[in-house]
């Protein structure tokens, strides 16, 4: 799985998640991945978490087969598709899809989630902040002592920390990668490195 913790309002969306992929028989560094796919073309932007092939299949499917221009008609195709998608992938592994997305109709921001325990039925956000894995973490109090990124990426490194003491972790490391999307603009950068990202390497070359 990842880390994931985004806020968006009607005219912004911002995302931060870090690049760790964990093997899943023994929850050891597999590789780093790109997790936040932005769709400049439909306004919109996909994240996952998870399963990645389900993940990398959707941006696939999105890109080969989607025609549209927002996040409207994206919503209303995804749920039967990640379905289909999903049915070629062993059941035991759950993914969960988030889509961002401008609407022209009403001149916002929308956001949903689609996750594969609940049959990827669209389960629309209301305008918040958001964080997975939860953690004991005031935000925008942070925000105002370090800035956004600075926020972000003391958010993470919590989230992190506590995920490494867990037996069954979802595994958090690599870099962070945080996206800020309005209507007519993306940017994606790379804001933090973690101290064990070369560590983390190793064993994934190891494993190889």
């Amino acid at each position: 799985m990842t880390a994931i913790n985004f806020l968006f309002d009607t005219q912004t969306v911002v995302i931060a998640m870090d690049t760790l992929s964990i093997t899943v028989a023994d929850r050891t560094p597999f590789k780093f991945a790109s997790k936040i796919f932005p769709l400049p073309h439909l306004r919109s932007v996909m994240c996952g978490t998870g399963n990645l092939d389900l993940i990398l299949d959707w941006n696939k499917a999105i890109h080969k087969s989607v025609i549209a221009y927002d996040i409207d008609y994206l919503n209303t195709l995804t749920p039967d598709v990640l379905v289909n998608l999903n049915a070629q992938n062993p059941k035991e592994l759950t993914s969960t899809i988030y889509q961002f997305g401008y609407s022209h109709k009403l001149e916002a921001f929308r956001g949903f989630v689609y996750r594969s325990t609940n049959n990827f039925v669209a389960e629309e956000y209301k305008y918040c902040t958001a964080q997975k894995p939860q953690v004991d973490f005031d935000f925008f109090e942070e925000a105002e002592l370090h800035g956004l990124d600075g926020a972000f990426i003391r958010l993470i490194t919590l989230q992190k920390s506590e995920d490494d003491a867990c037996l069954d972790r979802v595994g958090i490391g690599g870099e962070i990668h945080r996206f800020i999307m309005t209507k007519d603009s993306n940017k994606l950068d790379i804001i933090h490195r973690f101290p064990d990202h070369e560590d983390q390497y190793g064993v994934m070359i190891d494993n190889l």
